[in-house]
């Protein structure tokens, strides 16, 4: 019974396969395809530079914020290292308590940046790439595309650079 089902499966499969396969055939002459780098068109299109800067640079500021909070915590840290020993038990628990909460207040800090730069990074380019994917649309349309795939998506494994069109999407993008 449970291979009865399986060769049920097997044969549905392959006529629903060979259903497609004949309905596909005439049409596929017509079937005109793009491909895109969207990252790429984001990264390298004026807008999508500035966004980067932008974030690079809040970046860069956080880093050295946490940097300097960081040296102050290790100098602190070897501060205590060096009197340990000859601090009075409840002097050095206070220390070990301040330590601990010093650290905690970076690691917390550490996480917000990484969550602020994130929503930040998102916030400037969200925009950016709904303006691209309307470009690649419109060029889809006057160049008379079919169907236009995402190439940094991961799922396309080759395609012909002549029918690569995000040199024009970056054009057309920064022309506005």
């Amino acid at each position: 019974m449970k291979d009865r089902r399986h060769v049920g499966r097997g044969t549905w499969l392959g006529l629903a396969v060979a259903l497609v396969w004949a309905l596909a055939s005439p049409a596929m002459a017509e079937v005109k395809i793009g491909v895109v780098d969207m990252q790429r068109a984001l990264n390298e299109c004026n807008a999508g530079k500035k966004a980067k800067d932008q974030v690079r640079a809040k970046f860069e500021k956080a880093q050295n914020e946490l940097k300097a909070q960081r040296e102050a915590l290790d100098r602190q840290r070897e501060a205590y290292d060096k009197k340990a020993l000859v601090l009075k038990e409840d002097e050095r628990r206070n220390l070990e308590k301040d330590l601990e909460a010093k650290s905690l207040d970076f690691k917390r800090k550490y996480e917000d940046y990484q969550r602020d730069l994130k929503r930040t990074d998102a916030e400037l380019t969200s925009g950016i790439v709904e303006q691209l994917y309307g470009i690649v649309g419109q060029l889809a349309k006057e160049k008379g595309y079919t169907v236009v795939m995402e190439s940094s998506a991961g799922g396309l494994v080759y395609a012909d650079p002549s029918v690569d069109v995000t040199d024009e999407v970056i054009k057309r993008h920064n022309a506005r």
